[in-house]
């Protein structure tokens, strides 16, 4: 009795665990901002002499705002800068390609985003990004920051 109830037992759970296994359900954002949150820049080379320092640094390839955002919540000084300087040329080489980009936070933000990506031809060909809703850890504020500020820099240079 006691192996026919463990055997019940493990075919339930052995159900119950494929049945949230379904693929129908899972959400993958292929969003034009999603591509350009995690695209990869390999001819990064800010800092990289800092990250030979820091043994935790070396296996994380810092090519992308999103990564690159996370450089911002090291304690070490130097660490923060190389992280600044990437963040900097990241967001010009997306303005270079046409692309710059522009991050949000808030309520909602990320609706907004979607919705003002919708028509990329308005404001300057901003995409913009929803990075959190409401709260959001320093790092990312200070990255958002940094991102917006260059971004606003080359295209209000460019339209003098």
């Amino acid at each position: 009795m006691i192996q026919k109830f463990f055997f019940i037992t493990i075919l339930f759970i052995c159900f119950k665990a494929e049945s949230q296994n379904n693929t129908d359900t899972e959400v993958e954002d292929h969003s034009i901002a999603t591509q350009l949150y995690t695209k990869c820049f390999e001819n990064l080379n800010q800092g990289s002499e800092i990250f030979e320092k820091y043994p935790s640094l070396k296996s994380v390839k810092f090519c992308d705002l999103l990564t690159c955002s996370y450089l911002l919540s090291y304690d070490e000084l130097d660490v923060k800068i190389a992280g600044e300087k990437r963040l900097i040329e990241i967001a010009t080489q997306l303005y270079r390609e046409g692309t710059p980009v522009y991050l949000v936070m808030g309520m909602q933000s990320y609706l907004n985003a979607q919705m003002k990506n919708q028509n990329l031809e308005d404001d300057n060909h901003l995409v913009y990004i929803s990075y959190g809703e409401c709260t959001n850890p320093s790092h990312l504020i200070k990255a958002a920051e940094i991102i917006n500020k260059q971004t606003m820099f080359l295209i209000n240079q460019a339209s003098k």
